[in-house]
């Protein structure tokens, strides 16, 4: 089965999905060697992580499709992406479908801020009109040509319509083809009563984006699964992890001039090869020497 049909195949079946966020190919393949059954791809992790830029929508839809195409390339398991607001309207949402199918990803989610869109963590939001996001959404639904490929739809109108507006949103978006609903962002909702309300209001999938910081309470995988929440990713964790111990690797050598305490805080050389791929080449260098 292949990732797409795979990821459908696993929400059309209830089962639950941890898909761990990655910034690049090397924390993809970690993630699918501790047997994660799906990864994903964000905004933030992709222009942090590849621009050094804070996630402000200056990062083009080519360039978070071209990252996408890296990561799907180096991993079997399903990956599903951050396709932000789409790109522009409804013509251009239909193309930024068909290339992220193109690159190989399970499913993508977007979003109905206005542009330019910001992180959902930080203020200063705003949201297009409900119909125009509909309009959007149908406009992914009918340009994907696999049906199994699947589209979120990810809403950010807590701030300004608060939790009625915000489940009117997300009804609206259902009916208008969305697969997996996205309703918790960094400024909301607030408490643990106001995501249980979610939890019920929908039959569909419901994604939960699982962290540390922002408005909405803390829950770990079996708090979510138990709240109604079947999609859970951790955005950013990865790279907030690799920052830290690369934060703590350079203090060590500049103020030490020595990495020997780092040695073994660091993954062995030949286990990082092997996890490239390095003995997959060796027996290919062999096959074909002459």
């Amino acid at each position: 089965m292949n990732p797409v049909k795979r990821f459908r195949h696993m929400l059309t079946n209830k089962e639950v999905i941890v898909a761990p966020g990655v910034y690049n190919c090397v924390a993809a393949k970690i993630a699918e060697k501790v047997g994660f059954p799906a990864i994903y791809m964000g905004g933030f992790i992709t222009s942090a992580s590849v621009y050094g830029e804070p996630d402000v929508g200056l990062v083009t839809g080519t360039e978070m499709i071209s990252h996408a195409r890296n990561i799907t390339a180096s991993v079997n398991v399903p990956v599903l992406a951050d396709a932000d607001t789409g790109y522009g309207n409804a013509i251009n949402v239909r193309r930024t479908v068909q290339e992220y199918e193109k690159a190989g990803v399970a499913g993508i989610h977007i979003e109905d801020q206005a542009q330019p869109k910001k992180c959902g963590n930080l203020p200063g939001r705003h949201v297009i009109s409900t119909d125009e996001m509909v309009a959007k959404i149908k406009a992914a639904v009918d340009a994907r040509v696999n049906e199994d490929f699947v589209i979120v739809a990810r809403s950010d109108a807590y701030a300004e319509y608060g939790m009625d507006g915000l489940i009117e949103r997300g009804r609206a978006y259902v009916e208008a083809g969305a697969d997996v609903l996205m309703l918790l962002q960094g400024l909301g909702p607030r408490s643990v009563d106001e995501m249980k309300k979610i939890g019920r209001a929908f039959n569909v999938p419901l994604l939960f984006n699982m962290r540390h910081y922002g408005a909405i309470p803390y829950m770990s995988v079996p708090q979510a699964v138990e709240m109604g929440y079947r999609l859970i990713i951790n955005a950013w964790g990865s790279l907030g992890a690799a920052a830290y111990a690369t934060l703590e690797f350079m203090k060590e050598l500049k103020e030490k001039g020595t990495i020997e305490g780092f040695a073994n805080r660091m993954i062995p050389f030949d286990d990082f090869t092997d996890l490239l791929g390095l003995p997959e080449i060796n027996a290919l260098e062999s096959k074909y020497r002459s």
